[in-house]
């Protein structure tokens, strides 16, 4: 979060509010896009089996309880929802102390637009931790 804050105060590029928030945009869907990679692929990351280009996951797999199951796959999901807790909570910590810096750029974007998606993808995988628990 230091990174965008500095280049959003020295970048001439992304000195408007539209394109930090483009930015910041590309940064939540990253995110997303690694979380839904680590929520099918967590028993491939877990033997250590990252680096190699197997046959792509689909969402099929998530119901295959013994290739998948639920007491394995809760910590898994669980940790997407810390993850937009953790990014929300660094960009707020942020927000407040640019604000304690009057003279400098203050962080003005649409937080709706910044967090929108990833608080939706983290509705539907709170329903897939309520629905694995009920099943485990």
């Amino acid at each position: 979060m230091n990174s965008i804050k500095m280049i959003h105060t020295i970048a001439r590029y992304y000195n408007t509010n539209e394109r930090m928030t483009g930015l910041f945009v590309k940064i939540t869907n990253q995110m997303i896009t690694n979380c839904k990679y680590n929520i099918l692929n967590f028993r491939r990351i877990a033997r250590g089996e990252t680096g190699k280009k197997g046959q792509p996951q689909n969402d099929d797999v998530l119901w295959d309880h013994e290739a998948y199951p639920p007491e394995e796959l809760i910590p898994t999901l669980q940790s997407c929802i810390e993850l937009n807790q953790a990014y929300l909570k660094q960009y707020e910590f942020t927000k407040e102390r640019l604000m304690n810096m009057p003279k400098g750029k203050q962080f003005e974007f649409s937080p709706n637009q910044i967090f929108g998606r990833f608080d939706l993808f983290c509705r539907r995988v709170s329903k897939l931790i309520e629905l694995f628990g009920t099943i485990q």
